[in-house]
């Protein structure tokens, strides 16, 4: 009998990205920390010829540069910030007796995409907001080949400052700091460019979010010029489309009023569903991303709110595969004011019920 083929040790029973749902008819998703909706008139920047050619990057790895100010060899235009996380794991994190330290919870691809390679993940915990310095750096080892550092992170809105940042990127002067800034417009402090002083840095940025454009899946890595080349060498050929390149171009040349605009909604909005979860019962955590997370008396009521703001019509967020978080929920804010008060009018509901 002819033996099955099976796949390299690190992705046996790795399970792939999923996000559990409730059951029910959603309208209102607020799960995915999807930005405002781009204009209509964004389609006309796509040609015929965007989609009969293959696509070639390099326009708007230019463009990203001029807006960082970067040479252009520092950018690699990748297929979301996840594509361009990927790589980096797979260029940097592939050894057999790799270390990644990851500050948890946080982006759940970390540490999946740590595992792909095979690394062994070195978890320090960060569950509110003070991140913990200390202990990543007592976590950082002659085995260290990376430390992720996501701000604001995911899925608890929490920061890291610049002197953070600086401080374990000193402190593993061998390893590559993996900075991920998917949600930096909307933070109250910018760090791109105390990141890419460091030298051992790549910083990760995406128009999934602030900018509107999830779908069209456009991300970047910055960073010097020799760190971002093996980037480019691990890629697939033409990995971002046409269109979506085309498309992104003209956001980033047209949407800059309408990304200030949304980030000055989100940033009232957030504080507003800070205090009136925490007037509700809950414990949330102050915020500096698109989103607020809080958690519940236990896993149970967390699914609890999840499932009655459901069967309202709205979509948010719980984490019932991570024990470390299963008591919590993500709420991504509306952006808007007639979806925010339908979505404060649910929670004093739900969490209403929840008491009885």
């Amino acid at each position: 009998m002819t033996q099955s083929p099976v796949p390299i040790a690190p992705l046996q029973g790795l399970p792939p990205y999923r996000v559990p749902h409730a059951t029910a008819d959603i309208d209102l998703w607020l799960h995915g920390n999807e930005g405002p909706a781009p204009p209509r008139e964004l389609l006309a920047a796509v040609g015929v010829e965007a989609m009969r050619r293959y696509a070639e990057p390099r326009a708007l790895e230019t463009v990203l540069a001029g807006r960082l100010g970067v040479a252009p060899a520092q950018v690699v235009v990748t297929a979301g910030a996840d594509d361009a996380i990927e790589r980096t794991f797979r260029a940097y994190a592939a050894h057999a007796d790799a270390e990644v330290v990851l500050p948890v919870p946080t982006f759940v691809m970390m540490r999946h995409y740590a595992r792909v390679v095979g690394a062994t993940v070195r978890a320090v915990g960060w569950p509110a907001e003070e991140f913990p310095v200390e202990g990543v750096l007592a976590a950082i080892g002659p085995r260290t080949r990376a430390v992720a550092l996501v701000t604001p992170n995911n899925p608890t809105g929490a920061v890291i400052e610049e002197a953070a940042i600086r401080a374990v990127a000193a402190a593993a002067p061998g390893a590559l700091m993996l900075v991920d800034l998917a949600y930096g417009e909307l933070a109250d402090v910018d760090v791109t460019q105390a990141a890419l002083s460091l030298g051992n840095a790549i910083v990760f940025r995406t128009l999934s979010k602030a900018w509107g454009l999830a779908g069209a899946r456009v991300g970047y890595a910055v960073g010097p010029a020799e760190l971002i080349a093996p980037l480019r060498a691990v890629a697939p050929p033409y990995a971002v489309a046409a269109t979506s390149l085309a498309i992104a171009a003209e956001r980033l040349r047209t949407g800059e009023a309408d990304v200030l605009a949304y980030v000055r909604r989100v940033r009232s909005e957030r504080a507003a569903l800070v205090e009136l979860l925490r007037a509700l019962g809950t414990r949330p955590v102050v915020s500096q991303a698109n989103f607020v997370f809080t958690r519940l008396a236990s896993p149970a009521r967390a699914l609890g709110l999840r499932d009655g703001l459901a069967a309202r019509g709205i979509g948010v967020r719980a984490f019932p595969e991570d024990e470390a978080i299963a008591d919590g929920v993500r709420i991504t804010c509306p952006g808007d004011e007639r979806n925010f008060v339908r979505l404060a009018g649910a929670l004093r509901a739900v969490l209403a019920e929840e008491k009885r």
